[in-house]
């Protein structure tokens, strides 16, 4: 179908046409080339467009899921979904797009499958309807098909306009429709906002103001509480429009501290008045972080002091002791510089423990140190846990130091519990499965290992046989899968000692046994079978998925006990490929040396010159220690002792990771082990060097870093002192810690300059909680402010915003699409969408052919040239041919005459000429011969 911009244009051809015939008519080719350019330029003016078009049409329907949509909205847009494919058309296909904080395709085109539920994870704190659209844009991938898009939203957003996207589906000629699920937001009253100071000082008061939002006029109680208890309530009168409450307050004791402001309007029964219409924006939280000067964190087993701290003490180096039940928060942890783990256990701490210190280390740009002892580095645990990439050491040792041959037998508890999810999409069963394979992995050609499943029964996964492939071995125990049922502990031991007896001739027999500490059944008569394989050699280990508190926590824990094993408790799955290959370690391989018949007179250090790294250290001469952790060096660590015995291994090892800098030093600092290092001249000057490279210089305050919210995104301004010149011309790096109890990934977003001297940059919130920044330069890592998100942007008061239905509306002017109530209009009127080509840049070429052919047919005598070229082929054709050829002359028709008219006589003068009066007759022509002249005319053009 072809339509014209400007139809009224197409008239012009007439008048044209006629003048043309007046002043301009040529007869032949060049007339009638004249004649076609005539009209494609009247042609060309009036703009005509073809309507291109394929059979159906692409619809495809975006979803708000984001948090302010009404509650159970889901449900009913799902079966909206459905009545859509189920009445499409032939050719007619439907695409899904959802969208929170980013937006998703749910579902690609398709004419027959069913939308029967969402399976996109959505971040719901944020409504970015701008990027819907533009990804419901990017599905047009046919340019022939019409297309359409269908909005089901409350029209409510804090990301970019979607107004940009609505024009880019104008330009498209992409009609967006829309159904609105609106909520009712009148009478609400909001904390907007808490202004607090970005930094104090220790017992410096200080001033707070916490800004409510109300369309209405109210009186509210507003609460301010600090780190969860109440500081200070007062009744205030709410005047509609922006209210600002003044509140103070100092610290005494130096941390991060975590402010919440609440208001509540006053009901009957003193709780939240129902009249509020949003309650999840009548609180907001602040924070504010009292500075004081750089201070350590040690951790020991009994939080006392030791040899350690009181070097650090002679220093004056501030420091504070704890214990593993230390939170490791990032709050807690903000106070300190550096923290020392002194001789503890990876138990203690746990794994969530252990990834807040990887991420105060490597995001937040802390220290970390590491001394030794019999319950540090691999001997304690630290194997495959998240500290163990943060230390400059290897934990894992050489084949050299392995024991005896091992026999290993692994008992794995495959019952229902063991098919609970744990998060990224596995089970229980599977995360002991990898720490099977972790154990596998870890024995050599010279060992062997059984592997048996149990329920109520055993089930051998593989016998008891030389491990000559361990990744083979290892891959048959990843596919373990829970059969339900219990655990039938005494059939799980059975079938591993009958395993184990295979390897009589083996030093060292070892069992582990896995359960659920809530689910062991049918322990049997485990005693007399733990007391027959004790008497050969054989010990037992269990790992318990639970806690001591748990029904069967005894049991497990007298197997250990009476097997001359470890037990070791976790009530996060996450956990247990660590507890397997600690366990497993312990057994095959000797990871702490200590003064023995082997090594009769300890050990000795070499100072090294990269200990001058660290700072000054005059001392030339390491003592002699009773024991040390074997570990090796990693490739970019450097070395500033190496033990003077064949393993050369590391004494002091220092490197930096991510942000923050880490020192691991392997004998024990203060223990039965540390020998003579407990009373050297130099211990307190050893501690100090790296306690003080552990807390790093003083950062600068000619980097001016602030923070700001814009609906759901942050901004974050940096003013450098130009004289301090601290970035030479060098854009420095911005790390966004994010909130959360997991540890997540830092934002890292790019700066812009917008200044000489300054610099901007922007990232999203997409989480509730506190993002902690940092700006690093070459000369170091400078704290930025740290910004609360204190609920979902999706409950900002509405200030200054347009309302959704308003929003939408606009979408759909813009589109040229309209509010439907009746899903399946938007299956209707698919040319509405159909792609629209312009015919003009064709007509232009035409044009240019016809003019350029009108020219060079003139100017060129190409009309000459064919003339004479058709005459020549005219001449060549024999007589007998040009006979063939002639027509057939063709009769002449006699005209039927008519009788004559009687007319009245008139006077000669009056008469008119009779239209009936015949010519008189012509003399007869000669016969001519017309094939003769015309072969005569011929000869003599061509002479």
């Amino acid at each position: 179908m072809i339509n014209f911009a400007y139809p009224e244009i197409l008239l012009l051809a007439i008048p044209l046409l006629v003048l043309y015939r007046k002043f301009g008519y040529v007869k032949g080719p060049t007339g009638w080339l004249r004649v076609a350019l005539v009209l494609l330029l009247v042609l060309t003016a009036s703009l005509p467009r073809i309507r291109l078009t394929t059979q159906g049409t692409d619809l495809v329907i975006i979803v708000d899921r984001s948090r302010s949509m009404p509650a159970g909205t889901e449900e009913q847009i799902v079966d909206l979904i459905r009545d859509v494919q189920r009445n499409l058309g032939e050719g007619d296909r439907v695409s899904v797009v959802t969208f929170g904080a980013q937006a998703y395709v749910e579902h690609e085109f398709s004419n027959e499958a069913l939308h029967s539920e969402f399976t996109r994870i959505v971040a719901a704190n944020g409504s970015d309807l701008n990027e819907a659209l533009l990804t419901a844009l990017e599905r047009k991938i046919d340019k022939l098909r019409p297309m359409r898009i269908l909005v089901f939203s409350d029209g409510e957003y804090n990301g970019p306009s979607p107004l940009f996207a609505a024009r880019r589906c104008r330009e498209q000629g992409v009609p967006v429709d829309y159904r609105s699920f609106p909520n009712d937001y009148s009478g609400d009253v909001a904390v907007e906002s808490i202004g607090l100071p970005r930094q104090v000082g220790p017992n410096e008061p200080f001033q707070f103001n916490v800004w409510l939002t109300s369309d209405r006029e109210t009186v509210a109680d507003v609460i301010i509480s600090r780190n969860g208890q109440e500081l200070s309530r007062k009744t205030q009168p709410i005047e509609a429009g922006s209210n600002r409450v003044v509140f103070r307050d100092w610290i005494s004791d130096a941390g991060f501290y975590s402010y919440e402001a609440s208001v509540r309007l006053a009901g009957t029964d003193g709780e939240i008045s129902i009249s509020d219409p949003v309650l999840q924006n009548n609180s907001a939280n602040g924070v504010v972080r009292v500075e004081s000067v750089r201070k350590l964190l040690v951790i020991n087993h009994d939080g006392q002091e030791d040899n350690l701290t009181r070097s650090l003490a002679a220093a004056r180096i501030p420091y504070e002791i704890g214990t593993a039940q230390h939170p490791m928060t990032q709050d807690s942890l903000d106070p300190f510089r550096a923290v020392i783990l002194e001789n503890v256990t990876a138990n203690s701490l746990g794994r969530l423990k252990m990834e807040r210190l990887a991420q105060f280390v490597e995001d937040l740009g802390g220290g970390l140190m590491m001394t030794g002892g019999q319950q540090s580095f691999a001997t304690g645990g630290f194997y495959r846990s998240p500290l163990e990439e943060l230390l400059p050491v290897h934990l894992e040792s050489r084949k050299e130091t392995r024991r005896a041959r091992c026999a290993l037998a692994i008992v794995l508890d495959r019952s229902g519990s063991m098919s609970a999810p744990v998060g990224a999409g596995k089970m229980k069963m599977d995360l002991a499965n990898l720490g099977t394979a972790e154990c596998v992995r870890m024995l050599n050609s010279q060992d062997m290992v059984a592997i048996l499943a149990v329920d109520s029964q055993a089930h051998l996964i593989h016998p008891m046989t030389s491990v000559e492939d361990p990744m083979a071995v290892a891959n048959r125990a990843l596919q373990i899968r829970s059969m339900g049922g219990g655990i039938f502990v005494y059939e799980g031991l059975i079938g591993a000692a009958q395993e184990i007896d295979k390897a009589r001739d083996y030093g060292t027999k070892h069992i582990i046994l896995f359960a659920d500490a809530m689910d062991s059944e049918q322990p049997g008569n485990y005693e007399d079978l733990l007391q027959q394989l004790t008497s050969v050699g054989v010990t037992v280990s269990v790992i318990g998925l639970g806690t001591q508190a748990d029904v069967d926590a005894e049991l497990l824990t007298d197997i250990a006990r009476l097997g001359n094993g470890t037990i070791s408790f976790t009530n996060d799955p996450q956990e247990l490929p660590r507890l397997f290959a600690q366990d497993a370690l312990n057994v095959t391989r000797s990871t702490f040396l200590k003064r023995d018949e082997e090594y009769p007179d300890g050990f000795n250090g070499s100072i090294l010159p990269n200990i001058q790294l660290l700072g000054e250290f005059t001392s030339t001469q390491f003592p002699n220690f009773d024991g040390y952790n074997l570990t090796y060096l990693k490739d970019e660590a450097s070395l500033g002792v190496i033990s003077t015995d064949d393993n050369k291994a590391p004494i002091a090892a220092f490197w930096y990771r991510g942000l923050g800098r880490v020192v691991a030093i392997t004998p024990e600092m203060d223990g039965s082990y540390t020998g003579e290092l407990a009373a050297w001249d130099d211990y307190e000057n050893f501690v100090v060097t790296h306690a003080r490279w552990l807390l790093g210089a003083e950062t600068d305050n000619e980097i001016f870093v602030a923070l700001r919210q814009e609906g759901q995104n942050a901004v974050i301004e940096v003013e450098v002192d130009p004289q301090a010149n601290q970035i030479d011309g060098q854009t420095p790096e911005l790390w966004i810690v994010p909130p959360g109890a997991e540890r997540e990934e830092p934002i890292r977003p790019q700066f812009v300059w917008t200044g000489p001297n300054s610099l901007e940059a922007r990232f999203p919130m997409n989480e509730l909680g506190t993002y902690r920044t940092l700006v690093k330069t070459e000369n170091g890592v400078n704290r930025g402010p740290a910004l609360t998100l204190p609920y979902s942007p999706e409950f900002l008061p509405r200030v200054n915003r347009m309302p959704g239905e308003e929003a939408l509306q606009k979408i759909a002017e813009l589109t040229s699409g309209k509010k439907i109530l009746n899903v399946l209009e938007a299956l209707k009127e698919p040319f509405r969408a159909a792609r629209m080509i312009s015919l003009v840049p064709l007509l232009c070429i035409f044009s240019l052919l016809a003019l350029v052919t009108e020219v060079a047919g003139r100017r060129l005598g190409l009309w000459q040239m064919f003339r004479r070229s058709a005459a020549v082929k005219q001449i060549n054709k024999s007589p007998e041919v040009l006979a063939g050829e002639r027509k057939p002359a063709r009769k002449s028709k006699r005209r039927k005459t008519r009788p004559a008219r009687v007319r009245t006589l008139q006077p000669e003068k009056d008469r008119k000429p009779d239209k009936q009066q015949v010519a008189p007759a012509l003399p007869a022509k000669k016969k001519v011969d017309v094939f003769a002249k015309a072969k005569s005319r011929a000869k003599n053009r061509l002479k």
